[in-house]
């Protein structure tokens, strides 16, 4: 059930009082001078005021074309008794049908073949008859006597009325269609050339068929019988318009064609005139040719909208279609994301024609919002060029939208008053945003804005970009597993080259074992039969003695005892486990008087410095503390040093051995004035076969020095060498002093 109740705070005052102002105004030139004699009107034209100001400005416009109404009715000599019902009327049917077009969905862009059949039916013609109906009951029972029976029969009446409807409602649409921004220049609304042709040709031919003066008074006069169709001679350009600039060219070439008919018929002539009888027959001749020419133009141009839409729609799909194909095969063949980016607001901003798209990048660790790729008109600022006023991330972040957001007035959104500054900086009016999810998380937005004017967002366009994004998150998550992949490339690449390098170690390492295994193997076997010949050498010339007992010399017996010990040393250095470098050596240290034990020392080697033809002295007193020291080891120390200097230099050399304190360590010098050694021989001399095979002179293996070095460490302290050739060397080591090492346990 329809209701038109109406609160006084509602009603829009001054908007009102213009409609009853422009209502007056049209009412007054419909009826004119000679309507206020005969009060006849044969188009009413303020009825297409009434509904255009209910179209656009809603129901409050009512009380404006009551008062309008009422206004006009007093002037007409109208009392209250008859004004007030028929302002009431004229009030109810145009109510009546802005509230059906409201039920039906009419759109006042009259682009749809729907939109204009609604307008001439429930706009004009159902309106109308109810209209001339109720005016006609009103008339009977106010029994007025107008001089002019027509005037009180209904059809004059309704057909007055849709017809004054079907004339000026489309004018008044469109123009508000300019006043609001939402009607564009076109390529056909261009062609200024062609319209003024066009309309300059419809008003020539409409002045001289409606209101020329050859065609006038009396249609039987010279013959003009043939003249009573010319009114249908301006179809063909009204047709031309209507095709070639639709809406316009039919709303303005019904108002010209019907102008020089309303004002001809008006002053006796023209083409209605010579073929009606009377005035009122005129009348309804005229306004009989209004409806048609307007019904009909304004349906071909609808339908040539709706054409022009439809080949438009396709052109736009094979775009959008040809877009998502081309981006679709740049995800495919490159994985360069910037340039899939790049590519994409280009050419959405050329097959939307807006001002700028932009795709931007929710940077988190940043805390800002980051534009990586745009297009914009060189009318507009850039969003990526100057980076350092876009919104930061923790302003936008509950604003990101979760599914598509359509602003076609931003200044309608309160939810993005903390963005206004940026908004106005570069002049947005209508957004249409698309996020980019990804797994459930938004990964940035795909946004284009237009800035010169409101934007009324297409389905079409949204759902381009909603297809856009599917894509572009699609690339974004490419390139990240890309990057992925790259880096496990880089890390697996260097993962290989270290892993190379360290079996190319390993076998170096390998090399210098086998190396050392075949030095090792035969410096021991020159070890062994060294000691071994020298003790048959003896064994045999005491088996060449003729006597069968034999008896040895103390000399005789200490080198076969030396000879001997040397080779028990050499073996259970081998088997002993000597060269293992992480196995602690086992020691039973105590506390050691160092000038005895050197004592006792040098007097066992006596007769091997004598053989030598060597001299060995030291310079200590009983005055130093004792040492903390395995007593045996540190014995076979001394040993292997002592054999070093003498096995490796001339005869007669001189060893001197001195001590001095530092700190609670011992450190011990063993000085020769031999043929010393070069520098690279000392930084070997403690370590594992340090000996050159090629060097023939030098057969030992340094088997001895290497043990001393894990003697002296395990010990706790260090040894070294020092030396230059030709001026003798110094070995020299360091081990704890006795009573500071019992202090420390």
């Amino acid at each position: 059930m329809m209701t038109f109740s109406l609160k006084f705070q509602q009603i829009k005052w001054l908007p009102a009082l213009q409609v009853a102002i422009a209502y007056g105004i049209l009412g007054w030139l419909s009826i004119g001078q000679r309507g206020l004699q005969t009060n006849t009107a044969p188009i009413w034209l303020a009825a297409g005021v009434g509904l255009a100001s209910l179209i656009l400005e809603g129901k409050t416009m009512g009380v404006g074309i009551f008062l309008g109404d009422l206004g006009l009715r007093s002037l007409w000599g109208y009392g209250l008794g008859g004004a007030i019902p028929g302002a009431i009327i004229t009030t109810f049917t145009t109510l009546l049908a802005f509230k059906l077009l409201q039920i039906f969905q009419f759109s006042p862009h009259l682009a749809r073949i729907r939109d204009v059949v609604l307008l001439v039916l429930l706009g004009g013609l159902i309106p109308a008859v109810l209209y001339g109906f109720l005016q006609a009951v009103l008339e009977q029972v106010l029994r007025t006597d107008t001089g002019n029976t027509f005037f009180q029969q209904r059809w004059f009446l309704g057909l007055s009325y849709g017809s004054g409807i079907l004339l000026i409602t489309p004018l008044l649409l469109r123009l508000q269609l300019i006043r609001q921004g939402r009607w564009q220049k076109s390529q056909e609304r261009s062609r200024f050339l062609e319209a003024a042709m066009c309309f300059g040709l419809l008003i020539t031919l409409g002045w001289i068929i409606f209101a020329s003066k050859h065609l006038a008074p009396n249609p039987f006069d010279n013959g003009m019988h043939h003249a009573q169709y010319l009114e249908f001679l301006p179809y063909p350009l009204v047709v031309w318009a209507a095709i070639r600039f639709p809406t316009w060219g039919a709303v303005l070439s019904t108002l010209v064609v019907s102008s020089f008919a309303i004002a001809g018929t008006l002053q006796g002539k023209g083409s209605f005139i010579l073929q009606s009888q009377n005035l009122p027959q005129a009348f309804l001749v005229l306004q009989t040719f209004i409806i048609i020419t307007a019904t009909t133009t304004l349906l071909l141009s609808a339908a040539i909208a709706e054409r022009q839409r439809i080949e438009h729609q396709l052109r736009t799909t094979l775009e959008r279609d040809r877009l998502l194909a081309e981006i679709a095969l740049k995800i495919r063949q490159s994985l360069e994301l910037g340039e899939i980016l790049q590519t994409t607001v280009t050419e959405v901003r050329k097959l939307l024609q807006v001002d700028r798209v932009y795709i931007g990048f929710v940077v988190k660790d940043t805390d800002h919002f980051e534009v990586v790729a745009e297009s914009v008109t060189a009318a507009y600022p850039s969003l990526l060029q100057v980076q350092a006023q876009a919104p930061k991330y923790e302003d936008i972040s509950k604003f990101l939208p979760k599914t598509t957001l359509i602003a076609e007035n931003i200044q309608e959104l309160d939810l993005l008053s903390p963005l206004k500054a940026y908004y106005q900086h570069y002049q947005i009016q209508s957004v249409l945003a698309v996020p980019l999810v990804a797994q459930d998380q938004t990964l940035g937005l795909l946004v284009a804005h237009q800035c010169s004017r409101l934007r009324h967002w297409q389905k079409g366009e949204v759902r381009l970009l909603e297809q856009l994004a599917t894509q572009v998150a699609i690339a974004v998550q490419q390139a990240q597993l890309y990057q992925q992949v790259q880096t496990l490339n880089c890390n697996l690449e260097k993962q290989v080259k270290a892993r190379t390098l360290e079996l190319e170690d390993r076998m170096l390492e390998l090399e210098d074992l086998q190396e050392m295994k075949a030095i090792f193997l035969q410096a021991v076997s020159h070890d062994l039969r060294t000691s071994m010949m020298g003790l048959l050498m003896l064994l045999k010339n005491l088996q060449n003695r003729p006597c069968d007992n034999i008896t040895l010399s103390r000399s005789i017996l200490e080198r076969m005892i030396q000879s001997g010990d040397r080779q028990l040393t050499l073996l259970n250095a081998l088997s002993e486990n000597h060269f293992n470098e992480t196995r602690p050596l086992p020691l039973n240290c105590q506390p050691v008087a160092l000038k005895p034990f050197l004592d006792h020392l040098l007097a066992e080697w006596r007769s091997l410095f004598i053989q030598n033809q060597a001299t060995i002295v030291h310079h200590l007193s009983d005055h130093f503390p004792p040492i903390f020291a395995d007593p045996q080891l540190l014995k076979q120390v001394f040993d292997n040093l002592l054999t070093n200097a003498l096995k490796h230099n001339p005869l007669g050399i001189e060893l001197t051995i001195e001590a001095s304190l530092e700190k609670n360590l011992m450190r011990l010098v063993l000085k020769d004035n031999g043929i010393g050694m070069e520098q690279q021989q000392c930084e070997k001399l403690f370590q594992l076969c340090p000996r050159n095979v090629h060097n023939q002179r030098l057969t030992g293996i340094g088997l001895g020095c290497y043990q001393c070095r894990q003697i002296i460490e395990a010990h706790g302290g260090s040894i070294g060498v020092s030396s230059t050739p030709q001026q003798g060397t110094q070995v020299w080591f360091t081990l704890p002093i006795a009573q500071s090492k019992k202090s420390v346990i």
